[in-house]
């Protein structure tokens, strides 16, 4: 834990009235616009920052001491990481990952390449989630009452607590996620067996309860398919957003780009159709994208039905004639795939999922496209016994109420009464991490370890059985979860022996191997992993009871839709408390630090409402405030409103940035980052209701600056700025699939391009660095972005200075709309420092800080730079970051997963991607300590080994079998910007859509 007596957090230093840079500047400047600046306060500036400077030239240096190993463990190597296989724990997926370690402690999460479900991707939530490890305010100990307490004060009193339970025969609930493996399951069935009346509940806050439960209904068995896009040559979605949020992101985009590349080897791809009220990632891949109502779901799922072969299904009103049309677009190409055909729906509404078994079961998908056999773990919450649970409480009827892995006051509706009803249980335990809205209603919490340092299991996917190793030891007094159970049970036990029993017992006996148990618990110590055959299923589709008792569609209601999502780094708000992923653009938007709530141009124009004005949005007694963004390809009566925000104890972040003595703060610290739109929401039926119609919005007079980056760094020429009228930069090449299969090179944009040089070209003996990025397999999905942050220290500057164009991330995503006949198209582009070798920043540079290297690599000298920002000026890419502060690093404990092969820059210079020149350098000595050649893929890039859509290819362009270097010879191959003749040592393959119609150019619209 971090000593504060030794030094403030940055929340302290803030309070007491000491700046960021308080040794800097020890009393603050009188300040004033230039014109009023008189020679009397020039000189005593100017005098200031000379005696300032002396000042701190003649302090006593900080003394810092190096401890060496006494013993030296054998798997550590000072100065060299080292690695372990273990799992993800940023939600229910349940990625592998391999975790990097320098010196004892995580400093990079990696995707593990050879895990079955994530194969070798990770997304922007697991590669922030090591910095959670670090934050100051996770728990450290016990709480009884509020107050800290002792493990063995809290024991005592919980098993007293549960005596007396016991003696009363009183209800005992357990409320969970699904976010547990065989051991978990295990820990708790043993707990309350111990008692007359014990039961689990899990419940997902978002939730998959529907698709469970339909299965029951048309299978007879209550399960969640696992969903193989690798395998589906046709895929329908509606409202689902399987690239971004649904279920398994990361494994939905390995297989679903595993069906869209294209190279001399496949000539084919998969085709893809988006039904969704709002844009979302996976609408922006899709071929065919149509915005809908939500209240349309039923009736194109059932016009589907009847267009695909199924009779005796009769939509509840007629649709819209172009959505209709589309629909039945979408039938005939379901027909063609016939087995290979894949429905998927969002929704959470029990009689919409039927009708979608009822369309794969007669497309005969079963089997193929969706597999039962190997059954998905990853949502297995149910929404039925969520609402018995609550209804429970609500009626006084719990004696004991167990709480892990979920925040139930903040996910749920009727939040205030249901934080009342909570605070009478006689005995309520929360196991949070962090302080919580739940956990304050708690008369004990007993914090669980971060999963980065505990022993846990896991089983995702039934079959893979995954487990996570602690690659540190915990930070603070806190206990594993399992380890409580069992403590309470009267078998105190430390987490992994209970692990190991339950491998020993379970896990070795499904596994069918000859090999011992000891023996499997190591070969997946190793790999991460253990692949066993699953238990044997009796599901089987059920013709006669696929549509009994379905009810029909309530008639759709008039006004404005409230459609309540999941950001891709929010999720359900479990992640609220990491800077980097609040700072980290949202795919779509590309808006930070806020939630907001999106209309349609064509909406906000009739609501009168502008980017930015805050709406008061209210329905059913609730209401929030939140600003306004205008939002491309979103239907005409939605509100959609992120989740996730809101949450207690994020009033912290309104302090993140340089605390210098100017500063402008934009937001009050008591108010939290967002707003809760979670009372919205509905609990009924037994079925959660994330869309809410009939809402009004009502435009205030107050602004709400939303800091969006797509406009800081734009490529776009203004057409009055356009040298050639009516022409667009090709930032973005793109072409159909049938025009590809006539030629190759469909797609290239005519013109001239310069190949005279003023200089000398660059001779390249050795290694000669480059990359290429696929725009038909990119999502945007940004687990590049935090993974290149986590490995360059990339520092977070806050909500002011994002508003001020000052972020620093050294890659970003750019994203362009285009209007077309079905609507808007939507293609991201990664874009990071090309590497130019005629690069124009180069030239410029008074100090020679930027230089080019022998390896083709466009190299930041750190300690030559003063700043000067030409090199800025002169890059037509827009891709460096000027460093204006030195941004808060008071938190000792947060630094610790700074990576030490990357300077931390201070401020005053440029710094930019550097093509991760330390992995390498680092690959290089490592080929040579082993005294073997180097070999094409032994360095990968941050960005690169996060992807999981495989989309970016790094390596030896000299190498002509290397990847890179095919790959920068394929047809499809271009570089942004050519006419410049720049020369990027990094470049694109064209993006390739399945779709009939002709290219449209895409160009970014002014009001996005």
């Amino acid at each position: 834990m971090a000593d504060k007596t030794y030094w403030k957090t940055l929340e302290e230093k803030a309070a007491g009235g000491v700046s960021g840079t308080a040794d800097e500047f020890p009393e603050p400047l009188e300040t004033g616009s230039a014109s009023n600046l008189d020679r009397r306060s020039f000189l005593k500036a100017a005098g200031f920052t000379l005696g300032a400077a002396t000042l701190a030239g003649c302090r006593e240096g900080v003394v810092e001491k190096a401890i060496p190993y006494l013993v030296t463990p054998e798997t550590i190597v000072p100065g060299r990481p080292y690695w372990m296989a273990s799992t993800c724990g940023g939600c229910e997926a349940g990625c592998g990952v391999l975790v990097k370690c320098r010196d004892g402690r995580p400093i990079k999460l990696e995707g593990n390449p050879d895990h079955p479900v994530s194969r070798g991707g990770l997304c922007a939530v697991g590669q922030a989630s090591v910095l959670e490890l670090y934050d100051s305010k996770r728990l450290r100990a016990p709480l009884q009452a509020g107050k800290q307490s002792t493990w063995r004060e809290v024991d005592d009193a919980v098993l007293h607590a549960l005596d007396e339970t016991r003696g009363r025969s009183g209800q005992v609930r357990f409320l969970t996620t699904s976010d547990s493996g065989p051991a978990a399951r295990g820990a708790i069935s043993r707990f309350l067996a111990g008692f007359a009346d014990g039961r689990v509940v899990r419940y997902d806050p978002l939730s998959c309860s529907a698709i469970l439960d339909a299965h029951a209904a048309t299978h007879g068995a209550r399960m969640l398919p696992r969903y193989r896009f690798d395998e589906a040559d046709a895929v329908v979605a509606i409202d689902a957003d399987f690239l971004g949020t649904w279920i398994s992101p990361v494994e939905f985009t390995a297989g679903y780009t595993s069906r869209r590349r294209l190279d001399e080897t496949r000539r084919e791809m998969s085709w893809h159709a988006q039904f969704e009220p709002g844009m979302t990632i996976t609408g922006g891949k899709a071929d065919l994208r149509v915005a809908v109502r939500p209240a349309d779901v039923r009736a194109i799922l059932e016009r589907l039905a009847q267009r695909v072969g199924l009779s005796g299904i009769e939509p509840p009103h007629e649709l819209p004639a172009p959505v209709a049309a589309k629909v039945d677009a979408a039938a005939v190409r379901l027909g063609r795939a016939g087995s290979r055909a894949l429905v998927v729906c969002g929704t959470n509404d029990l009689a919409s999922q039927r009708l979608v078994n009822r369309i794969n079961q007669h497309l005969g998908a079963y089997g193929t496209t969706l597999d039962l056999s190997r059954s998905s773990f990853q949502k297995q919450g149910s929404d039925g016994e969520l609402a018995r649970l609550v209804a429970e409480i609500g009626n006084g009827e719990v004696d004991a109420l167990f709480i892990a892995g979920v925040n139930p006051v903040y996910d749920l509706p009727g939040s205030a009464e249901l934080a009342v009803a909570i605070e009478k249980i006689p005995l309520v335990v929360s196991f949070a991490t962090i302080a919580d809205e739940t956990s304050a209603r708690a008369r004990f919490v007993c914090p669980d370890h971060h999963f980065l340092e505990a022993w846990r299991d896991y089983e995702p996917v039934a079959g893979v059985v995954a487990v996570g190793q602690p690659a540190i030891a915990p930070l603070g007094a806190t206990r594993a979860m399992i380890e409580s159970l069992a403590a309470w049970s009267g078998a105190a036990r430390p987490a992994y022996e209970i692990i190991r029993e339950t491998w020993a017992s379970e896990v070795a006996a499904r596994a069918g191997s000859t090999d011992s148990a000891d023996k499997l618990w190591s070969k997946t110590l190793s790999t991460g992993f253990l692949e066993l055959d699953p238990a044997a299923t009796a599901a089987a589709w059920n013709e006669a009871e696929w549509s009994s008792g379905m009810e029909a569609a309530a008639p759709a209601v008039e006004g404005l839709t409230l459609v309540i999502y999941p950001a891709v780094g929010m999720l359900d708000g479990r992640h609220a408390h990491n800077p980097w992923l609040h700072e980290m653009p949202d795919p779509v938007t590309k808006v930070t630090w806020d939630n907001y709530a999106s209309f349609s141009p064509a909406t906000a124009a009739r609501l009168g409402v502008e980017e930015g004005r805050v709406v008061t949005i209210a329905a059913g007694g609730v209401s929030a405030s939140l600003p306004a963004h205008l939002q491309p390809g979103q239907h005409d009566v939605v509100v959609s409103v992120a989740m996730g925000y809101g949450r207690a104890g994020t009033e912290r972040f309104s302090l993140t940035g340089p605390q210098w003595i100017f500063r402008r703060r934009l937001q009050k610290e008591s108010e939290p980052v967002g707003a809760r739109v979670a009372g919205f929401a509905t609990l009924e039926g037994g079925v959660m209701k994330l869309s809410r119609a009939g809402v009004s919005v009502t435009p205030t007079a107050a602004l709400h600056p939303l800091a969006a980056t797509q406009q800081h760094h734009s490529l776009f020429v203004p057409e009055h700025l356009n040298p050639k009228p009516g022409e667009k930069r090709p930032i973005v090449q793109e072409t159909t699939l049938g025009a590809w299969q006539h030629d190759p090179r469909a797609g290239e944009p005519g013109g001239h391009h310069f190949d005279a040089d003023l200089w000398k070209p660059h001779e390249y003996t050795g290694h000669r660095w480059g990359m290429a990025i696929d725009l038909s397999a990119c999502t945007g999905c940004s687990g590049c972005v935090i993974s290149c942050q986590a490995e360059n220290n990339v520092p977070v500057v806050g909500k002011d200075e994002v508003l001020r164009q000052r972020e620093m991330h050294w890659l970003r995503i750019d994203r362009y709309y285009a209007e077309t006949e079905d609507g808007v198209d939507m293609v991201q582009q990664p874009m990071m420092c090309v590497h130019c070798e005629n690069a124009s920043c180069e030239s410029v540079c008074p100090v020679v800080a930027t230089v080019h290297s022998e390896e083709g690599l466009n190299q930041q000298v750190y300690n030559r730079c003063v700043g000067t920002r030409y090199c800025a000026n002169n890059c037509a890419f827009k891709v460096r970051r000027f460093n204006w502060f030195d941004y808060p690093h008071e938190d000792r404990l947060q630094n610790m997963v700074l990576n030490p092969d990357v300077t931390v820059r201070s401020r005053g210079v440029m710094e930019k991607c550097s093509m991760c020149v330390q992995r390498i350098e680092y690959a290089k000595l490592e080929a040579k300590r082993r005294g073997v050649p180097f070999a094409d893929g032994d360095a990968k890039m941050a960005c690169e080994q996060s992807c999981p859509a495989r989309a970016i290819v790094f390596g030896d362009i000299n190498d002509p079998e290397s990847r890179v270097s095919k790959a920068q010879h394929d047809p499809r191959y271009y570089v942004a910007l050519g006419e410049l003749n720049l020369r990027p040592a990094v470049g694109y393959k064209r993006l390739v859509r399945n779709r009939e119609e002709a290219v449209a150019r895409h160009e970014e619209k002014t009001h996005v």
